[in-house]
């Protein structure tokens, strides 16, 4: 019985959140696309604290199913990455500058996003179908 629990305590089992790895700037992740993004990647560009020394994670995606193919600035948080990033990618696309989305976030005082980076993509798609709609 001592080793199950022991075992169970290793996997992260019932009651126990699986351990997550530090998260660091310059890494690569693959995540829970939507399933028409399987090989959309994540990189965390930049990491600063909120107000409460809360982190949060500036972000880019590639490989997108959505206009321009690609997103430059994501502000997200812990919990955000830790429902989405599966694995430390081993491809290592280009991915695009996030300094402008960065400054024009920081000026705007904007938000953290808590929710799935899929969720977001489904947003972010949803804004850009409505938005084609309307200019047609």
């Amino acid at each position: 019985m001592k080793l199950l629990v022991a075992l169970l305590a290793l996997l992260g089992g019932p009651g126990q959140p699986a351990e997550r790895p530090g998260y660091a700037a310059g890494q690569v992740w693959e995540y829970r696309t939507r399933p028409v993004e399987p090989r959309s990647l994540l990189k965390i560009q930049a990491i600063e604290a909120d107000p409460r020394g809360d982190p949060i994670y500036h972000v880019s995606l590639v490989d997108l199913a959505i206009a321009g193919g690609e997103v430059q600035h994501l502000p997200v948080s812990r919990r955000t990455l830790d429902a989405s990033v599966t694995r430390l990618a081993a491809r290592q696309p280009d991915f695009p500058d996030p300094a402008a989305g960065i400054a024009t976030w920081r000026e705007a005082r904007g938000g953290v996003f808590t929710i799935s980076i899929a969720g977001i993509v489904d947003m972010l798609d949803a804004s850009l179908r409505e938005g084609q709609a309307e200019h047609r």
